[in-house]
């Protein structure tokens, strides 16, 4: 799996026990939860260890990347929609009060709005049009039809 950091293929992890996920990868690890009863995400990105400040992720520009896109990074918060229904906290902001019973876009908007407020507590200063141009996602992330071994050995 950790040689798939490379190419834009998701790595689903499916599990119904675990609550909390402590997660250790590079920005362009791209893993895809499906979870019913995690309630936390924490990532902490290992993209280089000399500077762990420093995100690499997919297409980044070298003059921005000081921050980590938060919800992008090592996992997309868009998988989470209809998938992690009883998640509180991911990478440090608060989400469980925005509820997956409404469509994807909304959803999507009221938890961008939430990560660009995080985004700017850490010290970012790009408008929130340039934000998230650069640092969201624009589609929903789609579960792939086929996980796992299956995935893998179709014959």
């Amino acid at each position: 799996v950790v040689a798939e950091t490379r190419r834009l293929v998701y790595k689903v992890l499916k599990n119904s026990y675990v609550e909390k996920l402590m997660l250790t990868g590079p920005c362009t690890f791209n893993l895809f939860l499906v979870m019913e009863r995690l309630k936390e995400v924490v990532v902490v990105n290992s993209d280089t260890p000399f500077f762990e400040d420093n995100c690499n992720y997919w297409k980044s520009r070298s003059d921005d990347r000081g921050l980590h896109r938060d919800g992008l990074c090592c996992v997309n918060i868009g998988s989470v929609y209809e998938n992690c229904p009883n998640l509180e906290r991911f990478m440090g902001v608060e989400i469980g009060s925005v509820s997956h019973k409404q469509s994807f876009n909304k959803w999507n908007t009221r938890v961008k709005k939430r990560f660009y407020d995080h985004y700017l507590q850490q010290g970012g200063s790009k408008e929130m049009k340039a934000w998230a141009k650069t640092r969201w996602f624009s589609r929903r992330p789609v579960l792939p039809k086929e996980i796992g071994y299956d995935r893998a050995f179709k014959w």
